[in-house]
């Protein structure tokens, strides 16, 4: 396995900030993400990555979920994410969690096609719409453009025309 973290892993030698401290709360992920970093990736791809990215510090970061100075496999049954633990873990922030709430994957990645394969095919599947939608959207667009020009040609023409009844409404 991965050699167990030293304090200076997380926290510097010399310019120790308190974990309450905005600074030390936007720089974990980066500093836990250097020896976990396909799970940083993913951290990342989440809203809770994405609004700490932002500056937001409110947020979840990577102790709220798995603790600080007492991280535990999941298979231990003192993990803050043990089967037994998880739900209460997330009642921290989320007062309403459940079970079901807690079975949320929070680091499934669709970039991950052998691991997360529904994820995977889902985001490509998706994604293959949507541009395909772009695509022939923008086609059609560019093949009516001169057929709109030359109708707007012919209205200007018809506009510029003497009524054959005179000047009659």
């Amino acid at each position: 396995g991965k050699p167990l973290p030293v304090c200076s892993d997380c926290h510097s030698a010399h310019t120790i900030q308190r974990a309450d401290e905005s600074g030390f709360k936007l720089e974990i992920m980066t500093r836990c993400g250097r020896c976990h970093e396909d799970v940083a990736k993913t951290y990342f791809d989440t809203y809770h990555g994405k609004v700490s990215q932002l500056g937001y510090t409110k947020t979840a970061k990577c102790y709220d979920c798995h603790g600080a100075h007492d991280i535990l496999p999941v298979s231990d049954p003192a993990s803050h994410l043990s089967r037994q633990n998880v739900v209460a873990t997330c009642q921290k922030c989320h007062p309403g969690a459940t079970r079901r709430f807690a079975g949320y994957l929070t680091h499934a990645t669709h970039h991950d096609p052998e691991k997360y394969p529904f994820l995977f095919w889902t985001f490509w599947g998706m994604t293959t719409l949507l541009l395909t939608t772009f695509v022939f959207g923008g086609v059609h667009t560019l093949l009516w453009l001169p057929r709109a020009m030359q109708m707007r040609r012919e209205l200007r023409a018809a506009k510029d025309q003497p009524s054959p009844t005179g000047d009659l409404p």
